[in-house]
């Protein structure tokens, strides 16, 4: 995931969880709204009750690698993923599973998933 593609500022956090739009499922919830840049990013948000900044860290490593291998970029989207205690990093495959069956409605119908 490119600096471009990310979403840092608080203000631009709290205003796109303001909006409510969301899906959700145990692991993952995931809230969107549409932009003006041109191109998707992506913000990760994930509390201490996941763990200590080592496993919070690879936690994250993990998403920002599952959401580079969905997401094309090219929509106009902002994206959070607020990633659940339940999460378990571990278990790869099964999370990777969840997250990207969970993003599929932003997607869209048109838009394959690069593998």
């Amino acid at each position: 995931m490119k600096k471009v593609n990310t979403v840092k500022k608080y203000r631009e956090f709290k205003e796109i969880l303001k909006i409510r739009h969301f899906y959700k499922n145990e692991l993952f919830c995931v809230y969107f709204r549409e932009n003006d840049f041109g191109y998707t990013r992506v913000g990760l948000l994930i509390t201490k009750r996941n763990g200590i900044a080592v496993i919070r860290n690879k936690i994250k490593r993990q998403v920002r690698s599952i959401a580079d291998g969905v997401f094309d970029y090219k929509k106009n989207l902002d994206v959070i993923i607020v990633i659940n205690k339940k999460y378990d990093p571990n278990e790869y495959v099964k999370n990777k599973e969840k997250l990207e069956e969970l993003l599929l409605p932003l997607l869209g119908e048109n838009n394959e998933r690069k593998k």
